[in-house]
Parts: C-alpha cells; structure tokens; sequence
C-alpha cells in the first residue's frame, strides 16, 4: 500500500464516522486531496493572507498562532492526526487570516483548494456532512475555550486540557501548552509539579 492510499483510509474513516461511504465517494474524494509532507518550523498560512486550504493532518502537529498587538504569540489550536486544519473565516469568507499556522513537527498531510472544497461539497454528500460538523465542532470549541480562559483558574484549565486532550498535554512542548493556557511557562510548569506531588 503506496503512502497516499495509507493517508486516503485515514481521511476516508475520518469522513465515514460522520456518514457513511460507498466505493464512488470514496474514488471520488480520493481524486481531489493531494499529500505532501513538511519539515518542522514550515509556515503553511501568514497572518495577512487569505486562507486557500484545508489540510488533513496524517502524521505530526500543526500548530495555529497569532501575534498580539505587543507581538506576544498566544496559541490558538493543535492541529493532531486525523483532524482538519485551516483558519475557517479566512477560509471560508475569502478574507486575510488573522492566524498563522506552522508545523510543529514534521508533518504530513492531504490538502484540498477552496476551490475544490466547495466542488467536492456538492457532489459528495458525506464529504458536505464532514465539513459542516467540523465547522459546528469548531465554533462550539471557541466558544468553550473563551469561557475557560475567562472563568477558569489557570490550574482548572490545564486540569481540563488534561483530562480532555491528553495527546495534546502528551506531544505539545511546555511552552506551546502555556500559550494555549494562557498563562506562563514558569506557571505552568508549578502547575504541574503541584499536580505530580
């Protein structure tokens, strides 16, 4: 099995969860996602310009970012294997990114156009549930992650990240994960030594 192939069962079952698949959408999802695989540190969108991809994370972590007014980075989203990453506004509104976002490992993925996505959208009707419940997932994850950074105590939101997304705590390095905190390394890393006592 060719390295392609691999990655389309993984988007494939990915999509499958959401509704099922016959062998023609599955052909024709197949013919539309192209693989690449990039070095660590790769930017993959710029802040300042418009979001033209989705990618389909198969191996590695892409990390989503952005740059306060004081040029502090605050991290956004870990982007882990068999989720789909992109900045959806930009995406979606054909407008600049306010987000960056960067490999964090080497990574490898499956791209689709904008272009293409709405194509696919329209022909695929298990590739259109895919993409409107991720877009539904996401909000409702923004919305959540808001509410923690303002109502929570830093050590509840890293005991919630905890228990939520232990890949995240696992792979992400410190520094990473305090970003996504909001709060410190220094902090973080008493958090975690409290924890462990």
């Amino acid at each position: 099995m060719n390295t392609h192939t691999a990655s389309m069962q993984a988007l494939t079952a990915s999509i499958g969860a959401h509704r099922p698949l016959d062998e023609q959408e599955i052909q024709l999802i197949s013919s539309f996602f192209k693989l690449k695989s990039v070095k660590r540190k790769t930017p993959l969108l710029q802040a300042g310009e418009a979001a033209h991809h989705l990618y389909f994370v198969v191996q590695g972590i892409l990390h989503m970012y952005y740059a306060d007014e004081q040029g502090s980075l605050h991290s956004c989203y870990f982007f882990m294997p068999g989720e789909l990453a992109t900045d959806l506004e930009s995406f979606s509104k054909k407008i600049p990114a306010g987000n960056y976002i960067e490999a964090l490992t080497r990574v490898d993925y499956l791209y689709i156009s904008c272009k293409d996505t709405i194509l696919l959208m329209r022909e695929s009707p298990a590739f259109n549930k895919y993409i409107l419940d991720i877009v539904e997932a996401t909000a409702t994850q923004n919305i959540n992650r808001t509410k923690d950074l303002l109502s929570l105590q830093p050590e509840s939101r890293y005991q919630k990240l905890l228990a939520t997304r232990p890949d995240i705590i696992k792979q992400v390095p410190q520094k990473y994960i305090a970003r996504f905190l909001g709060m410190s390394p220094e902090s973080l890393s008493r958090i975690r030594s409290r924890i462990v006592a």
